[in-house]
């Protein structure tokens, strides 16, 4: 849990930083916004230097993600979308184990918080029609998530493990890229800005923890859990966002007249104002 508690408090001060330095140096005719976003993601694990992992069958997994950004404008077509999102990670098989013949079930299912420096290339067709491609880099760590066996005979088993440092490599860094539409419209006197892009997103570090590769935590399964070679996360995400440009407040008009240009009606003389 003090990790956990550091490692947002590293977020946040990063978060902090970049939001400054943006701050400083953006243009006062480009306005920040504030946006929350929510949507689907399609996790796998992808593994190499081990053929007959590779092989194995993995099911399509719908798992929720969501989070909240910053829509930060470099340019006219350039614009820093930071953003701290929640997201499943983790892959789903069913398949036959050789020779045995049982029947098997295996998934990893984690949840991880991340941070997420995206930038896009916005071309800004219409109002309402902003195509954009996406690409940025990401840091999160793995809050909890359980990792789950199920065989049937002749080898039968059901066992499902808490994921934690013995079974899960807890942080997590990776890239991703994408495309997605931006629309800016009007409700009422507010603006608003609706976002929906799609992104892959490609993990960069192992997640076997090192306690699985010095040998000290046993693999549940060795046919989809093994330890060695590398088992790297990915995920296809579809998103919707919607931000609210945080625009300055303005002052009275009213407040660069004096008192003695204001229009006095005999209602304002009677109450004495």
């Amino acid at each position: 849990m003090k990790k956990f508690y550091l490692f947002l408090g590293v977020l946040l001060a990063c978060h902090t930083g970049v939001f400054a330095q943006m701050e400083q140096s953006r243009p006062a005719n480009r306005t920040l916004a504030l946006g929350i976003k929510g949507g689907v993601n399609m996790p796998r694990m992808l593994y190499f230097n081990n053929p007959a992992l590779i092989q194995l069958p993995q099911s399509f997994v719908f798992t929720p993600t969501g989070g909240v950004f910053l829509d930060i404008p470099l340019s006219e077509s350039l614009v820093f979308s930071p953003e701290v999102a929640y997201v499943q990670r983790g892959t789903d098989m069913n398949y036959v184990h050789q020779p045995s013949g049982a029947k098997v079930h295996y998934s990893i299912a984690t949840h991880n918080v991340d941070l997420r420096l995206p930038l896009e290339l916005v071309w800004k067709v219409k109002q309402y029609f902003q195509p954009f491609v996406t690409i940025g880099a990401e840091a999160g760590m793995c809050l909890v998530g359980q990792i789950h066996l199920d065989r049937t005979a002749p080898i039968e088993l059901d066992e499902t493990l808490v994921v934690d440092s013995a079974n899960m490599a807890m942080i997590h860094a990776g890239a991703f890229a994408g495309v997605g539409v931006r629309s800016k419209m009007s409700i009422g006197y507010q603006d608003i800005i609706l976002k929906l892009n799609v992104t892959f997103h490609q993990g960069l570090l192992d997640s076997y923890s090192s306690y699985e590769k010095e040998g000290s935590a046993d693999a549940v399964n060795v046919n989809a859990y093994h330890i060695t070679g590398y088992r790297l996360p990915q995920g296809l995400e579809v998103s919707l966002g919607i931000a609210i440009p945080m625009k300055p407040r303005l002052k009275d008009a009213c407040a660069t007249f004096s008192n003695d240009r204001r229009r006095h009606s005999n209602r304002g003389n009677l109450f004495g104002y």
